[in-house]
């Protein structure tokens, strides 16, 4: 079972043997951040991924991008990588450290690494003034291997996050998926919400959004979720109902098909797989009632 460290000293006080280190933000553990992680899990040390608590841009005082996952998905996604350790480093403790610095500090004197995994983009060091050339350098002075990871490309250009970011605000959600490697997930606890759904028959389990994560294009996603280790498919719906009166915020809600059950307090995972439509204003409940029974015919044929 993968262990999570709050920082590289919590780590080196708790193990401090040699280890395999993956360098990077990870947001969104998406098939580029996946082919660092694994080049780290399958070396002979055991592995450590390095990661910020925090945005870099936000700890830097710029304007940060919505995150793709928040670090509790974050760290799920790691460890199903099969990493060993988890190291989540404030940067604003290490932010002024020079590229050598860096290196001789957290590197090798905190982490003791022996090989470090990064992609080809990395930078790091006072001013991100360390670039892979220059990781690679410092590698033969302290004594550790370095592995740059190339990009990845995926339908046509380069996986980032940056570009998954737009095809998830879009509503192109099954290739932001597929960028992902898996569904783009909307994780919490579930609550009751304003039970418009069964008032209308159709009860739906609410997630709230966080401030920090992306929201979707408003609209009706084909969907599955996971609560217990159980899981259901069901159609989601993420807005503000203009029908019955707009939300202040956007809501993730998502009626399951086939389930009647108390699901409220629990821990869930909702994933989007298909885009059906746009969110939308019906003149009438009745209305409303006879698409949401048409996106679930829908939905069905989709999953």
């Amino acid at each position: 079972m993968m262990k999570i460290y709050r920082s590289t000293t919590e780590y080196h006080d708790a193990a401090g043997s040699p280890c395999a280190v993956a360098l990077g933000f990870f947001d969104g553990v998406h098939l580029g951040h996946r082919q660092v992680i694994e080049r780290c899990v399958n070396s002979p040390y055991p592995s450590v991924v390095l990661t910020f608590p925090q945005s870099p841009a936000a700890v830097l005082r710029r304007s940060a991008p919505p995150l793709l996952c928040d670090n509790r998905e974050k760290s799920r996604l790691i460890a199903s990588l099969g990493a060993d350790a988890l190291v989540f480093e404030d940067l604003a403790d290490i932010m002024t450290l020079t590229p050598d610095a860096f290196a001789r500090q957290i590197l090798v004197e905190k982490l003791r690494a022996k090989l470090v995994c990064c992609g080809y983009n990395y930078r790091f060091g006072k001013g991100g003034a360390g670039d892979t050339d220059a990781l690679i350098r410092l590698g033969e002075k302290y004594g550790f291997e370095v592995a740059v990871c190339e990009a990845v490309t995926c339908e046509g250009g380069v996986v980032s996050s940056t570009r998954i970011r737009s095809l998830i605000e879009s509503g192109e959600i099954e290739s932001a998926d597929r960028l992902l490697s898996r569904p783009l997930s909307i994780c919490g606890t579930v609550d009751r919400g304003n039970r418009i759904g069964s008032h209308l028959g159709y009860p739906t389990v609410n997630i709230p959004l966080t401030r920090e994560c992306i929201v979707p294009r408003y609209g009706v996603y084909a969907s599955r979720i996971i609560i217990d280790g159980e899981l259901y498919h069901g159609i989601t719906n993420i807005g503000v109902h203009p029908t019955v009166g707009a939300n202040p915020a956007p809501l993730c809600e998502t009626f399951i098909l086939d389930f009647d059950g108390e699901l409220y307090g629990k821990e869930a995972r909702c994933e989007l797989l298909s885009f059906i439509r746009p969110e939308q204003h019906f003149s009438t409940l009745e209305e409303l009632k006879n698409q949401i029974a048409a996106d679930i015919r829908l939905a069905r044929r989709v999953q």
